[in-house]
């Protein structure tokens, strides 16, 4: 049985290795091999210290029975809107920013307990909508928040190194139940 606790301070080197381990499990041949190197633990921590001093994000630890962490869900108000969003009324006003897991731990119901637990958090923030961002090739990730039913709301292409790759935004208009 896993469990799903708030992440901490304590947490940032456990975070910054499950981010790497879980990007280069999510994206390993989809997208240029060298660039997945790239970032180092080092960066990683640097970045997740960034992020959870300034407060803006909101992030879940998924840990086993003898506290080993094997995912993390971060989440907080909407950062990229889908093309065509109206900066006066929006869609959509929270965003899940990154879930990750190891590979060793998919399709256990981890993924949705960590996003169950943002959306709660979401909901008690006040939030009424979501939407995040996967790479369409990662067809595990869509195939899973298509299943949570999310809607294909937009699109745009990014650079990873040599690698173009297309960006779909999935959002639900209204929080799901989870």
């Amino acid at each position: 049985m896993h469990q799903i606790r708030p992440a901490t301070e304590a947490d940032i080197s456990a975070l910054a290795a499950l981010h790497i381990a879980g990007w280069q499990g999510a994206y390993g041949g989809l997208v240029d091999n060298e660039f997945l190197k790239i970032p180092t633990l080092e960066d990683r921590i640097k970045s997740w210290e960034e992020w959870i001093h300034l407060g803006d994000c909101g992030t879940h630890l998924a840990v086993t029975e003898d506290g080993q962490p094997v995912g993390f869900v971060s989440y907080g108000r909407l950062k990229t809107p889908p093309p065509g969003s109206s900066p006066i009324r929006p869609l959509y006003s929270a965003e899940i920013y990154g879930l990750y897991l190891l590979p060793d731990y998919y399709r256990q119901g981890i993924g949705t307990k960590l996003m169950g637990h943002a959306i709660t958090e979401l909901k008690d923030m006040r939030h009424k909508s979501l939407c995040l961002w996967v790479l369409e090739k990662n067809s595990r990730a869509v195939s899973f928040y298509k299943k949570q039913g999310g809607e294909r709301c937009g699109k745009h292409d990014i650079q990873l190194g040599t690698t173009t790759a297309r960006e779909i935004c999935f959002g639900w208009r209204e929080m799901p139940l989870l």
